[in-house]
């Protein structure tokens, strides 16, 4: 009985399991072939030549630099700000239910329309700038002055925030509320319970949350593309756009290379915040 069990298991998971290899574990295993030949004609091995390239080509290492201020910009903020307002949840007592909703309204907002609503107030031509002009800001200061990153923060923060205040609201439900008034009757302020009982016993939603946030770092290249196209000034460019762009020029050689110092930068990243939360839960259990 319990090996016809695991075998129906397998059987509902196999589909998805299959599509997993199919359109994303050979086609990623194949590609570092690409990353270890000379050209598409040739192909000759040429060993780990692609990546020192790659490493020394200066277009990536400013897109790589650009990724990592918006990761470290984008992610922690998100978090905070998410955490915030799913505490200001709730110990809301009126008003919970319309709040939640104008929350959550990003979730269903489709990216097209919200672009489109943000490339109208921060355009070159947009709402802000000729708001500037008009209060007698001069145009080369405009021009010289459009904080490009602070808008893709801002629109980071507008599409993933409502994501995370779901994860963290989930997370709070699970503290018991005994904790909570153990700690009221002691004498502790909200600080104290925050630190002592909140922080501690959502470590691990923490530690999801920020997974989730760095991998929806390298998704913003849909609104980035379609606010600022394929070619942003240099303080925005991407990862997402030095790839796009060597898949248009078909150069799979580099694109490839790309990829997998991506993967491995983002495999240890994860690995280490994965060691830090499980020292901080297990020195609390």
């Amino acid at each position: 009985m319990r090996w016809k069990q695991r075998g129906i298991y397998w059987l509902f998971l196999l589909p998805s399991l299959l599509g997993m290899l199919v359109f994303y574990v050979i086609p990623f295993g194949y590609s570092l072939y690409y990353a270890l030949i000379d050209n598409m004609g040739s192909r000759q091995f040429v060993g780990l030549k692609n990546f020192a390239g790659t490493l020394a080509n200066q277009l990536f290492q400013s897109a790589a630099l650009n990724t990592t201020v918006f990761m470290g910009i984008s992610v922690p903020l998100g978090m905070g700000v998410a955490l915030l307002l799913s505490l200001c949840l709730q110990r809301t007592k009126r008003g919970r239910v319309p709040a939640t909703m104008v929350l959550l309204l990003p979730l269903v907002v489709p990216s097209g329309t919200m672009v489109y609503f943000w490339k109208v107030l921060f355009d070159s031509n947009g709402l802000v700038n000729e708001f500037l002009l008009r209060l007698g800001v001069s145009d080369q200061w405009v021009v010289q002055h459009q904080c490009h990153m602070g808008v893709l923060v801002v629109i980071f923060l507008w599409k993933n925030i409502s994501y995370n205040i779901v994860l963290f609201w989930s997370g709070l439900n699970w503290i018991p509320k005994t904790y909570y008034e153990q700690m009221a009757l002691e004498g502790a302020g909200i600080w104290r319970q925050f630190w002592n009982v909140t922080w501690i016993y959502l470590s691990p939603t923490t530690f999801v949350v920020m997974l989730m946030s760095i991998v929806n770092n390298f998704k913003v290249f849909k609104e980035v593309y379609m606010l600022y196209g394929a070619y942003p000034s240099a303080d925005i460019y991407m990862l997402q756009h030095y790839m796009n762009n060597q898949f248009l020029s078909m150069n799979m050689q580099k694109l490839c290379s790309a990829a997998y110092l991506l993967f491995l930068v983002l495999g240890v990243l994860l690995l280490v915040v994965f060691y830090a939360q499980k020292r901080v839960t297990d020195a609390y259990q």
